[in-house]
């Protein structure tokens, strides 16, 4: 029987967030451009020289306007094809337009989960959820001078992570033994103990 998946979206205020990147961004390209264009003006001795300057300052804008409309429309495509879901066997990620990113990160091999949100995200009230693997590295390891490649699953926007934080760990539980550290499925730890006890039997009777 197939799995059922109940997929998720992102919260609303994402859309939000990544404009308001995107305007920051553009607009300290359009002020580099017209810090710029003020030092030409002034520096510029002659009345043509000032024309094709002021022309050069007018394309910039015109092109840093449509690349704006082209993110903001970019953003309302990304968000409608980002979904997420707690699998039975591990949370998996959809997300893209032009290159499809479909990742599942087994519960098995999830180390550490953690929650982080920037400065912009705290204007909005979103964090970001991250699923750290032994591949990966952990926020934990981070002190002692691990080397951090990021996390292997990250969810954006979401408005209360602890739940969902607690819900990944809750699945995570299963599939560990001992200190958490090293990932080993309950299956593969019983037949171990099964063999052990079988082993014990067999040594008792000689």
């Amino acid at each position: 029987m197939q799995e059922k998946i109940e997929w998720k979206m992102l919260d609303p205020a994402s859309k939000k967030i990544w404009r308001l990147k995107g305007i920051i961004f553009f607009g300290l390209i359009w002020l580099l451009a017209l810090v710029a264009f003020i030092f030409e003006w002034f520096y510029d001795t002659s009345n043509a020289e000032k024309d094709i300057t002021l022309f050069v300052f007018f394309v910039i804008t015109i092109c840093i306007l449509v690349l704006l409309c082209i993110y903001n429309f970019w953003v309302s495509m990304y968000y409608n094809n980002y979904r997420y879901a707690l699998g039975k066997e591990g949370l998996l990620i959809n997300r893209g337009i032009w290159w499809k990113y479909k990742r599942t990160v087994p519960y098995a091999r999830i180390q550490h989960i953690s929650v982080d949100q920037g400065p912009i995200e705290q204007i909005f009230g979103l964090y970001r959820v991250n699923s750290y693997t032994a591949g990966t590295g952990s926020m934990g390891g981070a002190s002692a001078g691990s080397r951090i490649t990021g996390p292997e699953g990250q969810i954006l926007g979401v408005r209360n992570p602890v739940p969902l934080k607690e819900e990944i760990m809750r699945r995570v539980l299963p599939f560990r033994t001992g200190d958490g550290v090293t990932d080993i499925t309950t299956s593969s730890s019983n037949k171990i103990i099964e063999e052990l006890q079988a082993i014990r039997k067999a040594l008792e009777k000689e």
